[in-house]
């Protein structure tokens, strides 16, 4: 959401009379009407008839940019899946950059429950076409180093659940399983800082490394949903929840460190730019709510590797205008954990050793009008 053009709307603020081209009743113009005779009073008014033809006329064309303006940033505000560098501010020398952007994104977690090397438990929580909504700064210290930061904030989106059970050792297949349709996703929120220097560049390409820290914090409730239970044989049970009871919550909260390689190449009208991220998390912190059972699941993972990647394409259609398609996707591995089991009922509190695990993972996609005025 490129909107610079405050700079190029500064003129339509000033008075009329400021205006060039303009003249109202004040000016020197308008003045010699009253000093002129019949006849030079019949010339100016045919002169002010087509002086005041020619202002509808400049009005009208004003009206007309405003609006184009307007349809211009709508377009590009319009939901474009996560994104790209769209500046809203800059300043003066163009040390500073704010930037903001509307976007969707696809987020998905994993929850796991162990004995041993035996897996008796999966939960996969997940949320489709989250309206994603991106601000940040990106500040240039000096030709070589640069810090930028950002924060996101998701909402919406068609959430999922899927719960499976594996009770019975002797079989590989899950013996119950619950699915919840009716998923909403609470609150997804990321916040990331990077330093980045330039190790190399030329008038078309640059190369630079970075380290910055990540923080995501993301939760979901299922209400309703069905399933299949083994009670005296296998998935002999079937239930359904009505569609306003609370079944479970879910909350991840993930700190990761990471290093980063990204480039830009120019190519006329074109630019290709990307960037690669790997770096560890410092564990995934981990509640998950049974609310039926009155029970609370909180975890503790090991830390885990983590990738992320972004990529981005635009074309410059004019000199204010460009199209872009971009992506990103990140992901922190599988890691297991210790599990705290509180029995809210009773106050019983159980601690399990290595008993959890977890994974996380967001992607989004962007494509969209960038405009500069």
């Amino acid at each position: 959401m490129v909107c610079e053009y405050f700079h190029s709307l500064k003129a339509l603020k000033l008075p009329a009379s400021q205006r060039q081209d303009d003249t109202g009743p004040s000016t020197p113009a308008a003045c010699q009407v009253g000093k002129s005779d019949t006849k030079g009073i019949r010339g100016e008014e045919a002169q002010a008839q087509d002086g005041g033809a020619v202002r509808k006329t400049r009005s009208a064309m004003k009206r007309v940019s405003i609006r184009s303006v307007a349809i211009s940033c709508f377009l590009y505000g319009a939901p474009s899946f996560a994104a790209a560098d769209n500046a809203l501010f800059s300043s003066d020398d163009g040390n500073v950059v704010v930037f903001g952007d509307i976007g969707l994104a696809n987020i998905k977690a994993q929850e796991f429950f162990y004995v041993g090397d035996h897996k008796i438990s999966q939960l996969n929580w997940e949320s489709k076409g989250v309206t994603l909504f991106t601000v940040g700064v990106d500040g240039q210290i000096d030709n070589d180093w640069s810090l930028k930061g950002s924060v996101k904030v998701g909402t919406g989106g068609n959430g999922h659940l899927v719960d499976y059970d594996w009770t019975i050792i002797e079989r590989e297949d899950w013996s119950d399983r619950s699915i919840h349709p009716l998923t909403e996703l609470d609150h997804y929120v990321a916040a990331a800082i990077e330093l980045d220097r330039i190790i190399y560049g030329n008038d078309t390409s640059s190369i630079a490394v970075g380290a910055g820290m990540r923080y995501t914090d993301v939760k979901w409730t299922a209400y309703g949903g069905s399933g299949i239970s083994t009670k005296k044989t296998f998935r002999d049970k079937r239930w359904e929840l009505l569609d306003w009871e609370r079944g479970a919550s879910y909350r991840q909260k993930i700190p990761v460190g990471f290093l980063s390689l990204s480039g830009e190449h120019v190519l006329g009208d074109l630019t290709i730019s990307g960037g690669l991220q790997t770096g560890l998390s410092f564990g995934i912190k981990s509640i998950d709510d049974h609310w039926l059972r009155n029970l609370r699941f909180s975890d503790d993972m090991s830390p885990a590797p983590t990738i992320g990647a972004n990529v981005a394409v635009s074309y410059a259609v004019t000199p204010g205008a460009s199209l872009y398609l971009s992506g990103s996707f990140e992901r922190v591995f599988h890691s297991r954990g210790d599990k705290e089991r509180h029995n809210f009922a009773t106050g019983e509190i159980e601690f399990r050793k290595d008993y959890a695990g977890a994974t996380f993972e967001a992607m989004s996609v962007s494509f969209g009008l960038k405009g500069t005025f």
